[in-house]
């Protein structure tokens, strides 16, 4: 029950108004009629005392408040006694009101906690499913091999020419490019110090070891990882997928095992052009600027650079190969059917390729520095 207590002086055109009873969000229709009833026609002035209220929940208050605002606007002065300070905060946030800075702190960290909540939630979710992804995929393959028929090898060996065989232009062309540049700056460094013949080892280790299957890769994850997502995606977008399903097929026999095992092919035979050509433009660089026959360049190449030193970097290749294969695939699976999420998962399928690629590339170069390979 509520009532409101109005006295009402006309010598000083104020209305002061006292809240009684309990002012509950379930009395609203009552407090709706207590309000406009009110005769505010010469009113220069509106006091409102919630003191005497037994209960003020925020949503009365709310409506209190909001009538208040209207005779405000409407050329009336307002004052409030009272009126609890916390429900103030978020209704008006007055300067003057001391307790307005620690309940904006106390909602900014709140709005910056609940951020990071949700953001945390969504990276384990993303991880979760990423991870049941690898697993399933790869105990797909696990039955594909003790079955060799559910391999699906058209499938692999279009993707071969896909990913790998029309990569060749570009893998080439940017293997011939990285060698251009390490061995011209690096020959020029060491001509000025008469030791010209060490370019030999210095493009040898770089490319054989380090950057011929890392640019590779990056190239590859470029071109491939998004091509795995956007077709994936677009199968997803236009339920191609749900239908594979309907039909009682596996869309992961169909779809994923056929592109991981392509590129697990591809990008190892994609290094090894890469290196090969690295090598053999560098040579002619060195034997047209640093006065380095092809046979010095090859001597020096047996003699000094080990067998090891090409495993080193060769034995990346299918690691980043899976990790490309799977980031573009995994993305492709993750497309609700927007256009939208298209986008947005062909462009993180490159994204987190490389990165990935990169980061995967850091842990090899430590582990062979701790086990001295």
């Amino acid at each position: 029950m509520i009532d409101l207590h109005v006295q009402h002086n006309h010598a000083t055109q104020t209305l002061k108004l006292s809240l009684e009873g309990k002012w509950e969000q379930s009395a609203a229709p009552q407090i709706h009629h207590l309000l406009e009833q009110l005769p505010t026609s010469d009113i220069h002035t509106i006091e409102c005392d919630t003191g005497t209220a037994t209960r003020l929940d925020i949503s009365a208050a709310w409506l209190v408040y909001k009538q208040m605002q209207q005779w405000q606007q409407a050329g009336i002065d307002i004052h409030f006694k009272h009126f609890p300070e916390e429900y103030l905060a978020y209704f008006e946030l007055p300067a003057d009101s001391e307790t307005v800075p620690q309940n904006t702190l106390r909602n900014w960290v709140r709005e910056k906690i609940t951020y990071i909540g949700c953001l945390l939630t969504d990276v384990f979710a993303q991880l979760h499913s990423a991870i049941s992804f690898f697993g399933y995929t790869f105990s797909v393959i696990g039955h594909g091999l003790f079955s060799p028929r559910r391999l699906r090898m058209p499938s692999i060996f279009y993707h071969v020419f896909v990913t790998g065989i029309q990569a060749i232009p570009i893998i080439a062309l940017l293997a011939c490019l990285i060698s251009i540049v390490i061995t011209y700056q690096g020959g020029s460094e060491l001509k000025d110090l008469g030791a010209s013949i060490y370019t030999v080892d210095l493009v040898a280790v770089s490319i054989l070891r380090e950057l011929g299957v890392l640019l590779t890769a990056i190239m590859v994850a470029g071109r491939s990882s998004s091509a795995f997502a956007a077709e994936i995606g677009i199968m997803k977008t236009n339920q191609e997928i749900d239908a594979l399903q309907v039909a009682g097929l596996n869309p992961y026999e169909i779809l994923v095992v056929p592109r991981i095992l392509a590129l697990l092919i591809a990008l190892p035979l994609l290094t090894l052009l890469a290196d090969i050509l690295a090598l053999a433009i560098a040579a002619v660089i060195s034997f047209w600027s640093l006065d380095i026959s092809i046979d010095q360049f090859a001597t020096r190449l047996q003699q000094q650079i080990e067998l090891r030193t090409f495993f080193a970097g060769i034995i990346k290749a299918p690691f980043f190969a899976a990790i490309i294969a799977i980031t573009g695939t995994w993305n492709g699976m993750q497309v609700d059917g927007s256009a939208e999420s298209l986008g947005k998962h062909t462009t993180a399928a490159v994204v987190q390729a490389i990165f990935i690629v990169l980061f995967l590339d850091a842990v090899f170069s430590m582990f062979y520095y701790y086990i001295g390979f």
